[in-house]
């Protein structure tokens, strides 16, 4: 009989602590979006500074125009609504009996009524808010008729007010339960609409034409309700969203004592934030929108070219930080919520090294290649002979790309500890500073082509005091937050990117002058030669994240067909199930016996977070039970590692989950989630990523790999956990049992950092020199079949010496070659043979391998090991509590009429869970005389990189 599925009430949310870790996830989906939404945007751009122009009063006029509700959008975007929701609705969410439906429903009902409120207001005074806008000039008589055409335009364009609003109201309440896509995905929707308005322009009146003549009506409403329909649009596409959380938005009116004053309190500072930002781009807009129209005749560098420049500019930063922040302040909200202090600074700091590393070398590339890039995007049609104006003031940007980005995510550690009193004061000493240096530098020298670069220097340097400030006072509050990883961190990454923007520069100055082509092929070139300079000097100074970086666009071309057939594996979870992989599963440390209560069958088609469905049991250690389960969100099968509801560990070992998120290499099986289980029901649990496959220590019972296997397998195992060393992070357990091979023939490492908070003995005290050992160990086994020590794994031990040493590989097996057997013993030995020098690092092991390696891949040599059917990992025999009860099989878990194993002794090769197809080795058991593999020579040989002939193997049972 079925068991009833039972999802656990909305009160079991987890706890601050240690809950979800989704940051790296989320950024990915939301980076997905925005980077389409950007790049659509940076197209609409460019189509209007083509079909209209950028220093023209037309132009002016219509970017004018839809400059207030677009400044309100990024005044949103930038934390007026999440950074005050996003606490209260995770406090509601997990406090609650209604999981805070309730409270968002009040909230939404005022934060509706205001925004309707100001909408209206706005409106009824379009031309007194126009003219705090734009520059006594414009409403002279002589630009009487643009005056009364921006009038007209703005009043079509005000309603986007409210629908900003909306869409950042709606939002953000998906963002605090986790939904981060749809508010990423839904402003293409606007941006196409926005092409499409500029299209039909385009067709209608074209390029030509007086543009320092006012628009026509029929122009003005084509512009005008267009750009309105794009964001209404755009709110729509939010609601379906809403709804597939179970939340239906129901207005409530009633307001007061329900709550809501803590939330207004808060957000008291950050309409003072809204009124201070706003009075800084009403100086700016002021300033530059006169630059069109000050001298008739005379083309600008005003407020379109400001802002497209600006567009450009803030891309990097809204492709990856804003996704960044907006995936970290909920994590860091629970955080600061448990008073764990230490933990907002990490989550701070691990966001800000992301991202920097990615934004210092675009913020350096905008400055040498800022002129060459705005001739190519946007010197055409109406702007042909104004292109320069948008290139000099992006030039300028660059220089406050980074500060603008620390200031941001110090921020958002603000937030997170629901303080947005210190924002504020710190946002005043910006605008003051940007106020100043703007007035300052226009009213210098009076040339109306270099005011949008102007204000963009002031700007700059308002934003790095603002980061200075910024982090001065959250390092107050966040003891553990240092800024001497930061300026190290900085001075790496100038110094990788140096000379690659030295060449660009000098790439960009000599074709100044040239043909499109030529600059067109120049600047692709100087990109190309700058990015690798920059890589290179990045391995030389061991910047850990340029090298992941680096290590994801290398693969990307190579994995993809690899990425591709993993995901067809996964497609059903029957399928994947046909072809299980072996798991991650904890020894079981003898300090901690299993609670003979916990009965994890009961669990069997549970819920877990409303998101996680448990579809059958994989293994037990002591009190640690795998199952694979089926992320109902994503669509796709997962492994969840269930503690014992009274484990003491359970805090350690979700921290430890946490510190392994930036390990989103794909040698490594990613942690996805991690959630602690306060109500002592089903017990805390971590989410990891599914990989169907065999463990190494099950593949070495076949027989030794060739030496064209093992020396691939290492490399990669050596190149991911490089660098998580210089980040500080050890796996410290790494062995055959901790590696497994997927079925598209690529190594996956088990278990980082999560095997050692589970026995914390098992590892040496220096943790690096663990790790670099155990890639010895690994190398040696895969060549030989044999442990390089006492029997262990199921593998016999290495033949010894007189000194009781264990022989190299090459004489321990005429198969390997010297080669390979050098680097093996360069590892494992202090004092290697020859003149060969120690590896001591997973950094020297991985390019000593590479070397060897040359562009040999031997994924489809390990791909063919696994071919065949693959049994579904089940309970050992013999387990205490074992998982009876599940549907069609034994009370072991293996199918009805098998016979039982009979009880492993604990310790022995045969007390590990067995990984599909493979049978129990017998303790002691000799590896196959022949290893399949042919013979390889002497020692002393070429390395014999040739794919093994086809090995008959057993095949293991079908389920």
């Amino acid at each position: 009989m079925a068991e009833p599925t039972r999802s656990p009430a909305p009160t079991a949310s987890p706890t601050p602590e240690a809950s979800s870790r989704r940051l790296l996830n989320a950024t990915a989906v939301m980076a997905s979006g925005t980077l389409i939404s950007r790049v659509l945007g940076f197209l609409r751009a460019g189509l209007l500074v083509i079909v209209l122009g950028s220093a023209n009063p037309q132009v002016e006029t219509f970017t004018l125009a839809t400059l207030v509700p677009n400044s309100l959008y990024m005044l949103f975007a930038g934390g007026a609504l999440n950074t005050v929701l996003v606490p209260q609705i995770v406090r509601h969410t997990r406090n609650d009996a209604d999981a805070g439906e309730a409270f968002i429903n009040r909230i939404m009902t005022a934060f509706t009524l205001v925004l309707l409120g100001v909408t209206a207001v706005a409106m009824l005074l379009t031309p007194q808010v126009m003219s705090l806008w734009t520059a006594g000039v414009w409403r002279t008589p002589a630009m009487a008729g643009h005056w009364q055409q921006l009038v007209l335009m703005a009043l079509l364009t005000m309603p986007q007010l409210f629908f900003f609003g909306a869409f950042f109201l709606i939002g953000q309440v998906l963002n605090a339960r986790d939904r981060f896509g749809p508010m990423m995905w839904a402003p293409i929707l606007n941006n196409v609409v926005g092409i499409g308005v500029l299209g039909l322009y385009l067709a209608i009146w074209g390029t030509s034409g007086d543009r320092s003549a006012p628009f026509s009506d029929q122009q003005v409403l084509v512009l005008g309700i267009g750009s309105t329909i794009g964001i209404l649009v755009q709110t729509l596409a939010l609601i379906p969203s809403m709804r597939a959380t179970g939340l239906t938005f129901r207005p409530r009116f009633d307001l007061k004592g329900q709550g809501l004053g803590e939330t207004f309190h808060l957000a008291k500072w950050m309409l003072g934030y809204v009124l201070l930002t706003t009075l800084v781009q009403v100086v700016v807009s002021r300033l530059a929108s006169g630059a069109t129209v000050e001298q008739a005749g005379v083309p600008g560098a005003g407020l379109t070219a400001y802002n497209t420049a600006y567009l450009v500019w803030i891309l990097p930063h809204s492709l990856l930080t804003v996704s960044l922040a907006t995936a970290m302040l909920p994590s860091a909200s629970r955080l600061a919520a448990a008073h764990d202090l230490p933990g907002v600074a990490a989550e701070t700091m691990r966001t800000m090294r992301l991202a920097l590393t990615f934004l210092v070398p675009a913020a350096v590339a905008f400055l040498v290649l800022g002129l060459p890039f705005a001739r190519l995007a946007f010197g055409h049609g109406a702007n042909a002979d104004t292109w320069a104006f948008i290139g000099w003031t992006l030039m300028a940007f660059a220089l406050g790309l980074v500060p603008f980005t620390v200031q941001y995510v110090h921020l958002r550690g603000f937030y997170a500890l629901e303080d947005t009193r210190t924002p504020f004061f710190v946002q005043v000493g910006i605008a003051l500073v940007n106020v100043a240096l703007a007035v300052g530098l226009v009213a210098l020298v009076q040339d109306p082509a270099t005011v949008a670069p102007r204000l963009a220097i002031a700007y700059a340097v308002a934003y790095l005091v603002g980061a200075l400030l910024t982090h001065r006072l959250l390092a107050r509050r966040l003891p553990t937050l240092s800024g001497a990883p930061l300026v190290r961190l900085l001075t790496q990454l100038f110094l990788s990117v140096l000379p690659g923007a030295l060449l660009a520069a000098g790439i960009a100055w000599w074709t100044r002058e040239a043909s499109f082509g030529v600059t067109l092929g120049a600047f692709l070139g100087a990109l190309a030669l700058a990015g690798a300079t920059f890589f290179g000097m990045a391995r030389l100074l061991h910047i850990p994240e340029a090298g992941q970086l680096l290590a994801v666009l290398r693969r990307r071309g190579d994995s993809l067909p690899t990425e591709l057939a993993e995901a067809e594996e996964a497609v059903t979870i029957e399928g994947a199930a046909e072809r299980d992989a072996v798991v991650l599963a904890y020894p079981d440390p003898s300090s901690t016996p299993a609670d003979p209560d916990f009965d994890p069958r009961d669990a069997q088609g549970d819920i877990l977070e409303s998101r996680y469905r448990l579809e059958e049991p994989l293994n037990r250690r002591g009190s640690t039970v795998t199952w694979r389960a089926l992320d109902l969100k994503l669509g796709r099968p997962v492994l969840i590692h269930i503690l014992d509801p009274h484990d003491p560990r359970a805090l350690d070992v979700l921290d430890q989950a946490r510190r392994a998120a930036p390990a989103i290499d794909n040698r490594f099986l990613r942690v996805w989630d991690a959630v602690l289980d306060e109500s002592g029901g089903a017990g805390s649990f971590v989410v990891c990523e599914y990989a169907p496959g065999r463990s190494l220590e099950l593949l070495l019972h076949d027989g030794p790999l060739s030496d064209l296997e093992a020396a691939w397998l290492v490399r990669e195992l050596a190149a991911g956990l490089a660098g998580m060393h210089a980040q500080g992070l050890h796996h410290r357990v790494l062995n055959p049992d901790t590696i497994v091979v997927t079925t598209s023939g690529n190594p996956k490492i088990v278990g980082f950092l999560v095997e050692h908070a589970l026995h914390p003995d098992a590892a040496d005290s220096d943790p690096e020199r663990a790790d670099v050992q155990a890639l010895g160990e690994v190398l040696y086994a895969s060549l030989t079949a044999r442990w390089p020590g006492p029997s262990r794994y199921g593998l016999p031990a290495a033949t010894t010496d007189r000194h009781g040493r264990p022989l190299p590989p090459d004489q321990a097996s005429t198969r390997v070659s010297v080669e390979v057997s050098d680097i093996a013993e360069r590892i494992l030995s202090s004092a290697p043979r020859g003149r060969g020098t120690p590896l001591t690092t997973a950094a020297d092991i991985a390019e000593a391998l590479s070397a060897l390696l040359g562009g040999a891949d031997a994924a489809h040599l390990l791909e063919l090991r696994l071919e065949g059917p693959v049994e579904l990992v089940r309970i050992p025999a013999g387990t205490p509590q074992g998982l009876p009860g599940a549907s069609g099989r034994g009370p072991l878990g293996r199918p009805e009429g098998r016979a039982a194993e009979p009880a492993p002794v604990d310790g022995s090769p045969a007390a590990r869970p067995h990984a599909p197809g493979a049978q129990p080795p017998a303790s002691g058991a000799q590896p196959p005389a022949s290893g399949g593999q042919p013979p390889a020579g002497r020692p002393g040989a070429s390395p014999p990189f040739l794919p093994p002939p086809p090995v008959e193997r057993p095949r293991a049972p079908p389920v």
